[in-house]
């Protein structure tokens, strides 16, 4: 028997998992195509093969359903699988922490699951002794990670042979955002909600608010990066003291949770004349009667099942989502939206798409005044 004081870290992993594994086994959501939940994953091919059929999961440190970051996760790999019919996709592992973030990796890598998502970069460090074990072991086991920088999330990784990531065109995001809000604004103020100060939340406002002054020089932004994820109060406090400081009445939010009590707010104060663009699902509808369209991303998991089919998946590759894949763009409009606003944001966006509307510089301008 092994001496218990040499389990290393990686095997602590694999032991956590193999309890785990035996709850998740079968439990398979089917995406369309092939149900069987016996189908063809006995013997591992190797990854040039074609395979009959395909396993996916997905790890979310939040509920699936949240209205925000883990949906959206959620229901682009739904619709990833409804466009790749060989695919079958496992009941998600929610709520998961930091803690328990590598053994709910290692279960599903002792499944030999095809493809395991990562939904954020904060299981990044946690996930590494895992990748380099599947890679030695499971060579069938690929992991995408989405909002994930390579060379600063990934650098102690031994082995990115069997890995990609996602990252969103985050300028183009934030002035799709801010061309709606632009011409959408009576008061000319502008506002945003971050759930951190980091660099990808920064990048995101700036782009909107160049954007936003782009088609209405007038517009002034407020802002606030630091109001957390999860306290929906959090966010009616500060819009409700926006709307009454400074007659805000439009915002952009990518708060999660908190993004709910913006929209309580500008509800609060009149569905009519205050405007929510929400993120990153489409949101638009009578649930929200604020919501007048929505940034929505698509993180482009189809391209990853893709590659694996094909044999090309792998060695680092960063897969970007944008307005020319499709994994970045506007939801539907409200009604409360006037044509000529709906066409002139299809004109910008075509300049967006083109990188021709805002430069780098003038994000960049706004970014190091924040």
């Amino acid at each position: 028997m092994r001496d218990s004081m040499n389990v290393t870290r990686r095997d602590a992993i694999k032991l956590g998992a193999g309890t785990m594994a035996a709850a998740a086994a079968v439990s398979l959501a089917a995406c369309g195509g092939s149900s069987s939940s016996d189908s063809d994953s006995g013997s591992s091919a190797s990854s040039s093969e074609q395979k009959s059929s395909y396993k996916v999961a997905i790890v979310i440190s939040g509920p699936a359903l949240d209205g925000g970051w883990g949906q959206g996760h959620y229901e682009s790999l739904k619709k990833a699988c409804e466009d790749h019919s060989k695919w079958e996709m496992l009941e998600p592992k929610e709520n998961t922490a930091a803690s328990d973030a590598a053994i709910a990796a290692q279960s599903y890598v002792d499944q030999d699951v095809d493809l395991i998502i990562a939904a954020g970069n904060e299981f990044a460090s946690d996930w590494a002794e895992v990748v380099a074990e599947a890679a030695e072991n499971h060579p069938d086991v690929h992991f995408l990670m989405t909002n994930t920088d390579p060379k600063t999330d990934l650098a102690d990784y031994e082995d990115l042979s069997h890995l990609e990531t996602v990252q969103v065109n985050l300028k183009q995001s934030g002035a799709l955002a801010g061309v709606v809000a632009g011409l959408m604004t009576a008061s000319n103020c502008i506002g945003f909600v971050g759930g951190m100060r980091i660099p990808t939340t920064l990048t995101k406002y700036s782009a909107y608010l160049a954007a936003a002054q782009k088609v209405n020089p007038s517009v002034k932004g407020v802002y606030n990066f630091e109001a957390g994820f999860t306290d929906a109060s959090a966010g009616v406090k500060l819009t409700e003291s926006w709307i009454g400081t400074d007659n805000v009445d439009v915002m952009w939010c990518d708060a999660s949770a908190v993004d709910g009590g913006v929209r309580q707010a500008l509800e609060n104060a009149g569905a009519d004349s205050h405007f929510n663009i929400a993120q990153p699902i489409d949101s638009m509808g009578p649930d929200h009667p604020c919501v007048i369209t929505s940034t929505v991303t698509d993180w482009m998991m189809g391209e990853a099942m893709g590659a694996i089919e094909s044999g090309a998946f792998g060695d680092g590759k960063v897969i970007e989502a944008n307005i020319d894949n499709g994994g970045v763009y506007l939801g539907k409009f409200s009604d409360k939206v006037p044509a000529d606003v709906q066409s002139k944001v299809e004109e910008y966006t075509e300049q967006i798409k083109a990188d021709t509307f805002i430069t780098d510089d003038e994000v960049a301008a706004i970014k190091s005044g924040l």
